[in-house]
């Protein structure tokens, strides 16, 4: 054994494979208690959420120099969100660590294929995911995978599902994801937490739980990201899950969404519309609402979310939602409308001519190509329906809330960003196809129809619509008079 006392701590990691201390002296008391609990747990993924500067990649590293030394002939997989950072950020730390390593425990570093091989035939592979290198982290069998800043890894779901998960069945392995919050909510590594949290394998930590970042640096950090009530301070110092309102696509909505999600009920006439936008990897959206005259509001019923599906069940299923929200069979109260349905003015949607052409004749019904010259212009118009209130969502159309709360746009700011199950957020456009669609103005109610009484009032339909008090007025007191 060495007499240098740090090469005796890194002998005894080496050598008793329950010593429990680990590397712990290389870590503040904020880390060290998250390797506790990750060494503690139960489960086979285990997640970390955590504050901006706490610490994380020198954790992920130490826990993974662990493993390597303590159980011979380990295989360590270590992903970061791009291979720049693996360069940029595992490589230094794992500089640091090892600086008191004993020369006998040393790896041997190939940089072109970023692997430290230990002695003892362990070895911890690091690879970035961008660009399909997630692959590079394919191989039999993993003891230990860490994901570092996994919020902020695109395809999050598939690198631990298909890519780690699979290699760590036969060994018993486990899986840590470490990541400060996404920049939307929208995003896998906010299920990741949701679901790890359920099963009691999560650990939450925040700024003011990091011992080496002082009150005073706290105030600093608060007051460049525009104090404590922006987006920026909450997500990446308090670690909450909220969308960056620098990148979404409707910034009002987080502030309007109690006024413009809710019910109402219908008006005895109404004009309904549909606008769909069509996607097979991405999801296809359909959105089914009517103008409500009365209260000159877009009123959106429901919604039919549909993934991987062809052009005759797509239409086959709004189809379906078409009659179960407006069929006329078997109600009260007809109010003289002779159609079995309130037929849909318009049905827009953004898809190629060819599939527009087979919605169109599977039931012989009738949907046009959505309008998407101006797209900025048909935004605003969006975003300004969510700030007067001129629009209502029925809460049973998740999709669409949850797209309108937590969409972004992509680093150029060209096209809406994709996000695992969210898709490109495309509620959003079909919502956009929707309102561009109708016509606010038209009046849905018959000729001898009292808007304010509600109820009908007999005068010739040849009477110019409006004053119609004054009109039944007159009408009867001519029958007064015998005329």
């Amino acid at each position: 054994m060495s007499e240098d006392p740090r090469g005796l701590l890194w002998e005894l990691v080496a050598n008793d494979g329950d010593f429990g201390e680990g590397l712990s002296y290389l870590l503040h008391s904020g880390q060290d208690d998250l390797r506790r609990h990750f060494i503690g747990a139960k489960g086979r993924t285990f997640v970390i959420c955590c504050a901006r500067r706490y610490g994380k990649s020198v954790l992920c590293v130490a826990l993974a120099v662990e493993q390597a030394l303590r159980h011979p002939g380990s295989i360590v997989l270590y992903a970061a969100p791009t291979a720049k950072q693996v360069k940029t950020i595992v490589e230094p730390h794992m500089r640091r660590v090892l600086a008191d390593c004993p020369a006998k425990l040393q790896p041997n570093y190939n940089r072109q294929d970023s692997e430290w091989r230990f002695p003892n035939g362990s070895i911890v592979r690091a690879a970035g995911c961008d660009a399909g290198h997630a692959e590079r982290l394919r191989g039999t069998e993993a003891h230990l995978a860490l994901v570092d800043e996994a919020g902020f890894m695109a395809d999050l779901g598939y690198v631990v599902q298909d890519v780690l998960m699979p290699q760590t069945i036969t060994t018993g392995g486990r899986i840590l994801l470490v990541s400060t919050p996404s920049v939307t909510p929208a995003h896998d590594f906010a299920h990741y937490c949701e679901q790890a949290e359920a099963n009691n394998n999560y650990v939450h930590r925040t700024v003011y739980d990091a011992p080496h970042i002082t009150p005073a640096m706290v105030e600093e950090y608060a007051a460049e990201c525009g104090g404590k009530t922006s987006s920026t301070w909450q997500r990446e110092y308090e670690a909450k899950f909220v969308t960056d309102t620098d990148l979404a696509v409707i910034p009002e909505f987080s502030a309007h969404e109690a006024k413009i999600v809710g019910e109402i009920e219908r008006p005895p006439y109404f004009h309904t519309y549909v606008a769909m936008d069509v996607g097979y990897h991405d999801l296809t959206v359909a959105l089914l609402g009517y103008m409500h005259f009365d209260e000159a509001k877009l009123v959106i019923e429901d919604e039919v979310v549909l993934r991987h599906t062809v052009s005759r069940e797509i239409e086959e299923s709004v189809s379906k939602k078409e009659q179960e929200l407006w069929s006329m069979r078997n109600k009260p109260v007809d109010h003289g409308r002779n159609a079995e349905m309130w037929e849909p003015m318009t049905r827009v949607v953004d898809a190629p001519a060819q599939v527009v052409a087979d919605l169109c004749n599977f039931h012989e019904r009738n949907w046009i190509a959505a309008e998407k010259d101006d797209a900025a212009a048909a935004l605003n118009a969006l975003r300004l329906a969510v700030s007067n209130h001129s629009l209502l969502i029925h809460p049973r159309c998740k999709t669409l809330i949850s797209h309108l709360r937590h969409a972004i746009w992509n680093k150029s700011r060209t096209s809406f960003d994709r996000s695992g199950d969210f898709g490109h957020f495309d509620a959003v456009d079909a919502l956009k196809y929707l309102i561009r669609s109708v016509d606010f103005h038209r009046n849905p109610y018959p000729r001898h129809w009292d808007v304010k009484q509600g109820s009908k009032v007999w005068f010739p339909r040849h009477e110019p619509q409006g004053n119609a008090e004054k009109l039944q007025a007159a009408l009867l007191g001519k029958r007064r008079r015998g005329l």
